[in-house]
């Protein structure tokens, strides 16, 4: 019998085939016990050589590797919901694939399950003003629709998979990760904190942070304030 996972990290990517390789390698060195994990790599779609390196490390990883194949580029909040269905972990995060964050530092978060729902990755810093106006003006927002401070919160979370299943988070866009966090906060978890630096991407540019992007955020955060609203 295969034994079930200590933990599993989902590891979305599109197009970083310059980059995935690295990042599994450092979420290896960051587990402390590599034999007992899981790692879902998520293709979003890509149409560089991402796919032909996701395989070339499932064949010789030392945890166990599951590769999910999207035919198509659905985007961030698409690519960690395929990945998170399939996860199996006793305990579920994420890590994206470009390494602009170090699991040893979400990582940290483990011990507080023990007391807190679900652990919230802050970042601790990013040195790109108009992300940083952005990220601004959205956490000012979600201050007064759901009166909650989500400063710094960069999206990665720590959970485990009997909390993630009564979490049922619906969204499959970008709004994805806020929601685990707004939805968290009105059925009234204990939500708990750690803090994560923020590097630089190992290659190429960011393909989240557009215009398009901001907007169905803003869009999402809305339709979910009125959906609580309603009692959904």
């Amino acid at each position: 019998m295969v034994e079930k996972p200590a933990i599993s990290v989902v590891i979305p990517a599109y197009n970083e085939a310059e980059s995935i390789a690295d990042t599994v390698a450092a979420v290896l060195a960051a587990l402390p016990e590599p034999g007992r994990a899981q790692l879902v790599l998520v293709n979003d779609g890509s149409t560089d050589g991402t796919v032909d390196v996701m395989q070339a490390i499932a064949d010789s990883c030392a945890a166990a590797v599951l590769i999910v194949h999207r035919p198509i580029n659905g985007g961030m909040g698409q690519a960690l919901a395929s990945g998170f269905s399939v996860a199996s972990g006793d305990v579920l995060t994420w890590i994206p694939g470009d390494g602009e964050y170090d699991l040893s530092e979400v990582l940290a978060g483990l011990p507080l399950l023990d007391q807190a729902d679900v652990v919230l990755v802050r970042r601790n810093a990013r040195g790109q003003l108009g992300r940083n106006i952005v990220s601004s003006v959205m956490y000012g927002l979600i201050r007064v629709l759901f009166r909650f401070d989500a400063r710094g919160y960069c999206g990665i979370f720590v959970i485990s998979q009997k909390r993630w299943r009564e979490l049922a988070v619906a969204s499959r866009d970008v709004f994805f990760t806020l929601e685990v966090a707004l939805r968290s906060r009105h059925v009234r978890w204990t939500i708990a904190f750690v803090p994560a630096e923020w590097r630089p991407r190992r290659a190429g540019r960011s393909k989240v942070f557009n215009v398009r992007t901001i907007l169905r955020n803003v869009g999402e955060l809305l339709s979910f304030r009125w959906k609580l609203w309603r009692g959904h």
